[in-house]
């Protein structure tokens, strides 16, 4: 019953951990467009040759790498949105598979996804400390049970 308890606690740090991914992305992203929107803009190099025929800007070189670098850390984050987002169904689907109660599923969005502590669950549904581990109990028992 503790890993189930453990695995709905990470819940809360999954869904903060994507919103700083999404913002991450966001920016990065910005930075992407404003390079390549740089580049699109810059001079055409076709009548620029130097010895063997190639044309060479350094500073076309180097903004390509950086396009590169921000596309390879794009891909970072969208692996890591993946894996974050197979937790998060992973625990959703054992909630929803367990068959709680209106009661038990309140105490699981309050203490375990939206990270309340006891007694601000006690004081925002009204139940006293003792009924609500009576229906922590019963909701972790059905979860593990899926």
């Amino acid at each position: 019953m503790q890993d189930i308890e453990n695995k709905l606690y990470q819940y809360a740090g999954y869904q903060r951990r994507l919103k700083e991914l999404r913002e991450q992305a966001d920016e990065i992203l910005g930075q992407h467009n404003t390079l390549l929107d740089g580049l699109l803009k810059s001079p055409c190099l076709e009548d620029v040759r130097v010895q063997g025929g190639f044309t060479s800007d350094p500073v076309f070189s180097a903004v390509q790498k950086m396009i590169d670098v921000y596309g390879v850390r794009l891909d970072a984050i969208r692996n890591e949105i993946t894996d974050i987002f197979y937790h998060i169904d992973e625990i959703d689907r054992l909630v929803n598979d367990a068959g709680l109660t209106e009661n038990e599923r309140r105490y699981v969005q309050l203490r375990y996804f939206d990270g309340m502590q006891p007694k601000q669950i006690s004081f925002e549904t009204n139940y006293c400390d003792g009924y609500l581990r009576e229906i922590k109990k019963s909701a972790l028992c059905k979860i593990t049970a899926v």
